[in-house]
């Protein structure tokens, strides 16, 4: 382990992570999320507006209506914390775990993809197409030049883990989304799939990401910072999972 070439990689990933803040603030504007989040906000309005006015007209007392809580745009302490500090971190785990070769730098490309897809889903619980179609794209293209992985092996886990999660969303009746499909199968994709038991990365990528987020939804639920209907993003748990397989080897 080379501390220079650590600290180097930590720079970097932290120069990543703020331009990982600056894609999220940008895809905010080019999808108008603030603008569809407005007219919700408006006809949420006029229907309580209504209902009041409806209940009044009755003699009966006006209902009691939920306080809305909009999402946060902008910089946040998403973009300007966590984006960063996530990227530097995990770049400089992986510079100091192996030497610096192409397969480093892939894998440092995905980690990249992991920050966005992370922080904006935390954000607006929102996995956007334009990141996960070009990234499955890619991730097949340049599967014969990431580490245990062939054009077969991409391809077998882009197609296991979305139809998983397909099935998922099926059976949950929504409740699993099927932005999490797609992100199962870019994560596939990255960590692979073989009938070899030494290449089941992507298996064991869905079950780390199943652990972590039963793990994490628990301990929400014993602080009651969650309750047990409110939803919690699942993309950041498959993330995780994801990255500790690159790190591992698939």
């Amino acid at each position: 382990m080379n501390p220079a070439v650590v600290a180097g990689a930590a720079v970097a990933g932290v120069a990543v992570g703020y331009g990982t803040g600056w894609l999220n603030v940008f895809l905010e504007r080019t999808e108008r999320l603030k603008e569809e989040e407005d007219e919700e906000h408006a006809e949420y309005e006029r229907e309580v507006a209504a209902r009041r006015e409806k209940a009044l007209e009755a003699g009966e007392e006006p209902p009691q209506v939920a306080r809305w809580i909009g999402e946060s745009y902008g910089w946040t302490w998403r973009e300007l914390v966590l984006a960063p500090v996530a990227a530097g971190l995990g770049f400089a785990v992986f510079a100091a775990h192996g030497p610096i070769y192409v397969g480093l730098l892939i894998h440092m490309v995905w980690l990249s993809v992991f920050v966005h897809i992370v922080t904006f889903d935390l954000k607006h619980r929102l996995i956007l197409n334009r990141i996960t179609y070009p990234s499955i794209v890619i991730a097949l293209g340049i599967a014969q030049w990431s580490p245990g992985l062939t054009f077969l092996r991409a391809l077998m886990g882009a197609l296991a883990v979305a139809v998983f999660f397909l099935l998922q969303n099926i059976v949950s009746r929504g409740s699993v989304g099927l932005g999490d499909a797609k992100l199962g199968a870019l994560v596939g994709a990255v960590t692979g799939l073989s009938t070899d038991p030494a290449h089941l990365g992507a298996a064991y990528a869905v079950v780390y990401g199943v652990l972590i987020g039963g793990a994490v939804a628990l301990l929400l639920l014993v602080t009651r910072v969650r309750r047990l209907k409110d939803p919690i993003p699942y993309g950041p748990f498959l993330c995780a999972g994801a990255a500790i397989i690159l790190y591992q080897g698939p």
